[in-house]
């Protein structure tokens, strides 16, 4: 029965071992992996500038894209106008 006493005490101290690990090792990934609030903020800013500065440098080819396109459908059109030949309508079918 000297067994069964030792069991029975055994299994409190390993579960408050455990929990007692669990916080330990709880608040040292929190205290090294979170950065602080004003890193945080400055890292929010420092992203946000370069999405900004991509987004307008998008937005500009975009622009200048679709005015070439425009060109090209433009010329394209002028050249299928002039490149169509008529047909002669005889004078005695009016």
């Amino acid at each position: 029965m000297g067994n069964a006493d030792g069991r029975l005490r055994k299994g409190p101290a390993f579960l408050s071992g455990v929990l007692f690990g669990a916080l330990i090792g709880a608040a040292a990934v929190y205290l090294i992996a979170v950065p602080s609030g004003e890193q945080l903020v400055q890292n929010v800013q420092r992203k946000s500038v370069s999405l900004k500065g991509k987004s307008a440098g998008l937005i500009e080819a975009a622009r200048q894209k679709s005015i070439d396109l425009k060109k090209a459908v433009t010329s394209y059109k002028k050249e299928s106008d002039s490149s169509e030949q008529m047909i002669p309508i005889p004078k005695d079918y009016v």
